[in-house]
Formats: structure tokens, sequence, C-alpha cells
């Protein structure tokens, strides 16, 4: 408990007894001495310490504690109001002007206004959100002061955090037994170093999420480590600037180190991030000691004077990260589980403590759903589960009922689909044993598919994640691309971040609208569409997961992407024979039909087809056979072909099969 709050009551009977004083001075002057003789014995009583532990911590004068007190007492105290009352008029209900508090201190006109010049000017008790003019009024003789809730509830003995720092932050906290590989180490090591001295700055610590940079943080520093979430406020500086005040009233009271998170959402030219950056500024540049901040990247260059240090916090090593699976499981974890599982999930998913701690919290669910242990399939939806939260709606995960026999390529195409499979499936393998990795830029793997439409692209992109044991998601761009500068980017590191977990594979349908070649710059909208494109190839070069490109415009890519991906499969339209093929493969074997089908018609008269449109038009023929109470028949399928062909644009030369 803080020193002060063993004295909390003894304050507020002081200032009753100044604010009596007062009164007795003014009206029954002959009482005075008894009255001062009371109040003197009380101030003998109080500890100096107390006031000067306040004074240190705010940066306050001997008379700006002794206000303090008296504006808590007015708040806090309902037995004052009668007293204060007595002593001169206050605008509103509640609190303490300062002509009552210059009766209640017994201060001389010099003292009196020389109090009100510096409670006009930037004062540390306003300034730190101590003390406040009732309703924002302005401040003049008669306006009523009054403690923050917070204040009276601290010097009260109350450690609850403050409710308006509460729902968007709090206290790290620090595991009992923190795993800590030697890259952790050496960021603490870092860290220690930065403030030590305790000199004011930024240190900006990047990493993706989850990583532990706030963990990471908090091991670092021998005090507690208070955190904003930026990601938690609303998107407005005036609520920034009332938290970010908030947060460093508590870290003065709690004696703990400010750590602002997220603060890549300030990047970007936007008025409304323009302004809640400059809030994030002004409160580096005024704290007195070190500021912690978590990015993502390197994005965000804060207009400080102060000095910034940026410390990269990688992710953990694979064997670390079993051993943090091992901790999160605990004693749900089966002892009899198989080593190779955990050691799989570490090498498989690339999450840090925070992800694993969370996908080991669904994992148990699912398991205790189930009413079995913990399996290899329950920590794979665990690790979904955090995938679809990052994602933010960004991007849908996408199945397809079909399977490896219900693809017709060339041979050609299935070799190079196979080897990118291998790649993806022995690519811990050959970077992280082999030593392999040290030579490329990032462990990612990232493949183009390009042809005509319909020619099974994302089909194809569908299986191989099956094939993987992994989730598609499909990139939904209308969420992605923005019309503000730099949200795009946002919002793709975001996407790119969650697939870097090793749960997912990332499908770019109709990649050429964001891959595009950069053009020359004439104005202002070529300059950030190339800027747009710079950073997709800066992150798909750095990336770790598993990323799929689809386009029908091979020639609209940007070059600079191809020496990035690992595979560029092209898928050919389909020629007569494989047509034939798919005619016979996508007609559901269940479905009724007569005998006489020529399929190798349909696949002759219809050569622009491909599997999509060979799909519209069997489904198209299925209705109309329902409809007419009829199993499937040439015609009705050369109808629904010839309408799939005018949907296309395309006129039927031959009137073969009618």
């Amino acid at each position: 408990m803080e020193p002060w709050s063993a004295v909390f009551e003894q304050q507020l009977e002081r200032v009753r007894l100044r604010a009596i004083r007062a009164a007795i001075r003014a009206e029954r002057p002959a009482e005075l001495p008894a009255a001062g003789a009371r109040l003197a014995d009380l101030e003998h009583a109080l500890p100096a310490s107390t006031d000067r532990g306040l004074a240190a911590r705010f940066g306050l004068a001997p008379d700006d504690v002794d206000l303090l007190w008296a504006v808590v007492a007015a708040t806090a105290d309902p037995l004052l109001s009668v007293h204060l009352a007595r002593l001169g008029p206050r605008a509103g209900r509640g609190g303490l002007s300062l002509a009552q508090y210059a009766a209640l201190a017994d201060l001389d006109g010099r003292r009196a206004r020389a109090l009100a010049a510096r409670l006009a000017g930037a004062h540390p008790l306003l300034a730190h959100r101590l003390i406040e003019p009732l309703d924002g009024r302005l401040l003049t003789a008669e306006a009523a002061l009054v403690a923050a809730p917070r204040v009276v509830a601290f010097l009260g003995g109350d450690d609850a955090l403050d409710p308006a720092l509460a729902q968007a932050g709090g206290p790290i906290g620090l595991p009992a037994a923190p795993v800590l590989d030697a890259a952790a180490e050496a960021v603490i090591a870092r860290l220690r170093q930065l403030v030590a001295d305790g000199a004011p700055g930024a240190i900006v610590l990047q990493g993706r999420r989850g990583v532990g940079r706030r963990t990471l943080a908090r091991a670092a520093l021998d005090r507690p480590v208070l955190a904003l979430d930026l990601d938690r406020l609303p998107r407005a500086a005036l609520v920034l600037g009332d938290a970010l005040a908030a947060l460093g009233r508590e870290c003065r009271l709690s004696r703990a180190t400010p750590l602002i998170a997220g603060v890549d959402d300030l990047a970007g030219p936007d008025a409304e991030i323009v302004a809640r950056r400059r809030e994030v500024v002004r409160f580096v540049d005024a704290w007195p000691g070190p500021v912690l901040l978590t990015a993502s990247g390197p994005s965000l260059q804060l207009e400080t004077s102060r000095p910034v240090h940026r410390v990269e916090v990688p992710l953990p090593a694979p064997r670390t990260r079993a051993a943090l699976w091992r901790a999160a499981l605990g004693a749900d974890l089966p002892a009899d589980a198989p080593g190779e599982m955990i050691e799989r999930a570490a090498a498989r998913f690339h999450i840090g403590p925070a992800g694993i701690l969370a996908a080991a919290a669904g994992a148990r669910a699912a398991a205790a759903t189930r009413g079995d242990a913990i399996t290899a399939a329950d920590l794979a939806a665990g690790v979904r589960s955090t995938v679809e939260e990052r994602l933010h709606g960004l991007a849908r995960r996408h199945t397809t009922r079909l399977g490896w026999d219900d693809v017709v390529l060339p041979d050609d195409t299935r070799e190079q689909i196979d080897l990118f499979v291998a790649r993806v499936r022995h690519s811990f393998q050959v970077l992280e044993r082999w030593g392999f990795a040290r030579h490329l830029p990032g462990s990612g793997v990232a493949a183009l598919f390009s042809g005509p439409p319909g020619t099974g692209k994302t089909m194809v992109a569908s299986l191989i994640a099956q094939a993987l044991g992994l989730e598609l998601y499909r990139v939904d761009l209308s969420q992605i691309v923005s019309k503000w500068i730099g949200e795009t980017e946002k919002q793709l590191e975001l996407v790119f971040e969650a697939a870097e977990t090793g749960h997912a594979v990332l499908l770019f349908d109709e990649a050429d609208s964001l891959f595009a070649k950069r053009t020359e710059v004439k104005g202002a909208t070529e300059r950030y569409a190339n800027l747009e494109v710079n950073f997709l190839l800066q992150r798909i070069e750095s990336f770790s997961g598993v990323a799929i490109l689809t386009t029908n415009m091979d020639g609209s890519i940007d070059p600079a992407f191809r020496r990035r991906l690992a595979a560029h499969i092209r898928f050919p339209h389909p020629e007569e024979d494989e047509r034939l093929a798919l005619w016979q493969r996508l007609l559901p074997r269940d479905a009724p039909r007569e005998d006489d089908i020529d399929f190798e018609a349909l696949a002759h008269d219809f050569p622009a087809f491909a599997g999509a449109q060979i799909r519209n038009a069997l489904t198209t023929a299925a209705f109309l056979a329902a409809a007419a109470g009829t199993p499937l028949t040439q015609v009705l399928l050369r109808r629904a072909a010839i309408e799939e062909s005018q949907a296309m644009g395309r006129v039927v030369k031959s009137e073969r099969g009618l």
C-alpha cells in the first residue's frame, strides 16, 4: 500500500479543520487559537515524506501538493461542503474554487494571484489531469475544481486500474517461468541497455503480432509496464489524447513505464491519423523517461525531438516454440502424447508466445467438447481460430468438394503442381535442417497461376491446400483496397501476418489488380499505386508462408514479382481430349441421363469451353431436366452449352447434335 493511503483520512480531516479555522477567522476570531491548535497537532502528526512522494512523481511544488489535497478533500468528503460554503462562492455544485482555497489556506493577495496565474498556464496539476474545472468550464476564481476519481481512489488506497485505461490496456504480466531463447535474451539485454540511464525517448519494439514484444519488455524492466492498445480505442484524436493522459497519470501513480501498442495505425497522411500521431508524439516528448511502443514493421516515422531506438523482436525458433507449446498446454497435454505432435506443430505453425497461448486454449476447448485427449487436429483447430480472428474479414476461408480426379490438366502442368506441393511440404527440412534458409530473404513459397478463365486455377489452389493439410483463405480485395493512402498496405500486412502462422494458404484471385506493372509517374495517382506495388514486392520477398496468385492476364503482372516466385504454373486452355474428359468427369454419377449422350460431340463443338464453362453448362442442363421431369439428354446438354456460349459472347458454328 502506498504511504499516503495510510494518512488519507487524516488529510481529509486536516482540510476540514482548515476550512473551519478559516470560517472562524472571519466569524468568531476569539475561537481561532483553539481551532489553530487542533490543526497544528494534526499537521505535526502527518509525515512529510508522503507529500514529497507526490511532488516527485508529478513535478509539484509544496503549494501544489497542498492544493491537490484540498481539492481531493472537497471532492471526497461530503462533510466539508457545509464549511466550504461559508468561505465564498463557487460555480456549480461540489468541488473547491480558487477563492475558497485562498481563504482556506490564508493566502494573501499576492500569493492568491500567483496561484491563479500558474493554474492559467500549463500547470502539472491540470496537465496530468489530477484536478480539473468542473464541467470543463474555464478556470476562474469562482470555478469549482474537482479531483479525478482515479486520483481520489488511489490516494485512498485503491489499487484498481483507471477504468478508462482498463478498457484499452492494463499492466503487462510476466509468466512465472518464461520460455526464452538466445534471440529473446538478446532483446532483453538491448532493452535493459536502453533504459538503464532512464533517458527520455521512444523505444520501438518491431515484430509480428504475438511474438512476445510486451512480455520481453516486461522481462527487461525492474518496474511495472502499463500498456495502452491503440487497436482497442475509437479512432479519434480527442479520445486518444484522453487515454494517453490517463496512461501518463497511472504510470506516475504506480511508477510504471508506459507502453503504447499498435502504433502501425498511426502511419499515413490522413488528417485524423496525423492528429492521432501528434498526440502520441506529444506524449513521447513530454514523458520524462523512455516510452515503449510496439509496431509490426518500420513504416511509422515519429516526428519527435527525442531519440528513437528500434529493437527487432524475432519469431522464436522452432525448438523454443515447442517448449512454449508444452508450457501452454501444461497438464492438458497427455502424458503419452507423441513428442512428434508438438515438434510438428512447432515447425508447422509460425506463431509466437501469444499466438501459442490462444491456440492452446482453442485446442483445449475442442478436446473438452469431444471429451477426449488433445490431438494434432485440435492444435490445428486452435491455430485456425487465431488466424480467422486476425484476418478480421479481410480474407475468407475457401473450400472445394472436388478432388484431384476432377482435375484435367496436361502432364507437365501436373508435374509443376506436384513440385510446388513438395516444395511447401519439405520446406522446413531443406531450409532449416539443410541450411538453405541463409541464402534466402524469406522462407515462404509463392506461386503464380496464369491462364484463361475457367481453367481450374482456383480449384487447384484449394486442392493444394487440402493436400498440405492447410486452410485456403481467399483475399477479399473489396475489403483490402482503400482510397486512403497507406491503408491498403496496412490491410495487406494484416493478411500476410495471419498467413505466416503456417496454417493458411493465401489466395489472391485476379492478382493483376494488386500486382500490376509499375508505371511512369505522371501524378499522385501513379506514385501511390507504385508505392503499393513496391510494398508487395518487399513483402512477398520476406514472406514466410504460402501464397498463390491467379491471373487471366499474365502480361499485366510486374516482372519484378517473377524472380520472387517459387513457381509460375501456366494453365492452358484444354485441348479437345481434355474437354472430353471434363464433360465426362464433371457430370455426377447420380445424375439421371440417357445412354446415348455424345460427349465427344460436345467437346468438339464447344472449343472455347474450359472447366468452369463445362460445369456451368452441365448445371444448367440439370435444372432444365429437373423442370421437364426427364433425365439429362443430348438436346438439353447442347441447349445449355449454347446458352453458356452466348453468355461468353460466342456463336456456335456447328449444329451437330440437335
